[in-house]
């Protein structure tokens, strides 16, 4: 079975405003955790929703929308 965490974005994420130490240092342990589990097989930070784009197909094309995207509910910081 594989299973994907999924950190949502918010206000602090898409203005790149990193974690407080206490909270990385918690996930870093968190990590290594899982790391010598033998389950986490990779977990990254991705970037803000400025740098991001949309691609949407219909009719036979590709439109590309660029970011940054409104709707921060709907959008992921890592994984």
């Amino acid at each position: 079975m594989r299973v994907m965490m999924i950190v949502k974005a918010n206000k602090d994420s898409e203005a790149g405003v990193m974690p407080s130490t206490d909270l990385l240092n918690a996930m870093g342990k968190y990590n290594e955790d899982l790391v010598k589990a033998g389950v986490m097989l990779a977990g990254e930070g991705l970037h803000p929703s400025n740098k991001g784009k949309r691609v949407k197909f219909g009719k036979g094309k590709a439109t590309v929308v660029d970011g940054p995207f409104a709707e921060t509910k709907e959008l992921i910081a890592g994984f």
